[in-house]
């Protein structure tokens, strides 16, 4: 039995909770995000988003493979991690969610 995931799950859950509550850092979001595109591209990605999401992934995962070794890399991995779950910043990823977050990294990378 693999004990790390259900440890690194409530980790992420705790870490998140005290996130709600807490600003979230910048290598945080840099790891929601690229979780996030990750998830949204396997479970509500259509024919039309397939190469905006292959673009975001690719730029969101260089971002998040920029964070400095650290407390800072530790919290963009957990939330990497609680994203690719399907829990972005410490909601639900749904398709409606997924799309928002879509569009406004979009803009963000300046991707059309």
């Amino acid at each position: 039995m693999n004990l790390r995931a259900p440890a690194l799950t409530i980790f992420a859950s705790l870490l998140l909770t005290m996130t709600a509550a807490a600003d979230v850092s910048d290598a945080s979001k840099l790891g929601a995000n690229a979780g996030a595109m990750e998830y949204c591209r396997d479970n509500f990605m259509t024919d039309d988003d397939n190469g905006r999401y292959a673009l975001l992934i690719a730029a969101t995962t260089k971002d998040f493979g920029n964070v400095a070794e650290g407390e800072d890399k530790a919290k963009a991995l957990l939330m990497k991690k609680a994203a690719e779950d399907g829990e972005y910043l410490g909601d639900p990823l749904d398709a409606g969610r997924c799309d928002s977050v879509r569009k406004i990294l979009l803009t963000q990378y300046a991707i059309n």
